[in-house]
């Protein structure tokens, strides 16, 4: 059943009023975040599937190869398809290398990179995340960690809101740096590489701000003004 909206309402709103509700609802979408790089590997290969970036290793390549895949982490309808699948290693060789992604984070904040990771019980089981905020010089970012035996449904998560200097940022960088093979075929395997942030185009601008405030400002006098006429 449609009900027609009464309008004679917002007529008796104070402008400022208004102002402020919508103002409300155009800020919240400040908190959603946008994604700026994702890679599905899909297409068996470490090229960016969504977004703009780059991902380069410095594993030997016949130890770079692709594997099942899985839908955890998966976005914008991508399917389970192929995962990264990153090996030990002729004598473990590749213990110490890595995995980088640079991904320009120019107009966002609150960067995070998730990803899905399952491995082998002779793959890597020490690896450090880190990020950098020059491409070149690199930070460990929170413990080493050690992936599970399957992806599961939960991602690995990295929230680096509190790296201010990643904000805004043409030359933000992120590796994850491999470690604790123990045999050539143990592996690691990735998916679903995803790096976002908030835009920070959503974010009210300070003459916004200020109309904000003016607004909730008219609210508060608009109530008391409401409550004297009714005492």
């Amino acid at each position: 059943m449609f009900i027609k909206p009464d309008y004679r309402l917002t007529r008796r709103l104070p402008f400022n009023l208004i102002c402020a509700v919508l103002l409300c609802l155009a800020a919240s979408q400040a908190a959603l975040a946008d994604e700026l790089a994702v890679w599905n590997f899909n297409d068996s290969d470490l090229n960016v599937d969504h977004g703009t970036g780059t991902l380069t290793s410095n594993f030997n390549v016949v130890n770079i190869l692709f594997a099942a895949g899985t839908s955890n982490n998966a976005r914008q309808g991508d399917i389970a398809g192929q995962a990264l699948s990153l090996q030990g290693g002729t004598s473990n060789a590749n213990n110490g290398r890595n995995i980088t992604l640079n991904v320009s984070t120019v107009g966002f904040s609150d960067i995070v990179v998730s990803l899905a990771t399952q491995g082998t019980s002779t793959g890597f089981n020490s690896n450090q995340f880190q990020y950098s905020l020059d491409g070149i010089n690199f930070v460990d970012f929170g413990t080493p960690y050690a992936p599970l035996t399957a992806f599961g449904t939960v991602p690995l998560v990295f929230s680096l809101s509190s790296i201010l200097g990643l904000n805004n940022n043409p030359n933000a960088a992120f590796r994850i740096v491999f470690n604790g093979a123990t045999s050539s075929t143990g592996n690691n395997r990735i998916d679903n590489v995803v790096v976002e942030g908030s835009n920070a185009s959503t974010i009210p601008e300070p003459t916004t701000a200020v109309l904000l405030l003016s607004g909730l400002g008219g609210l508060c006098k608009w109530r008391r003004h409401k409550k004297a006429q009714m005492n």
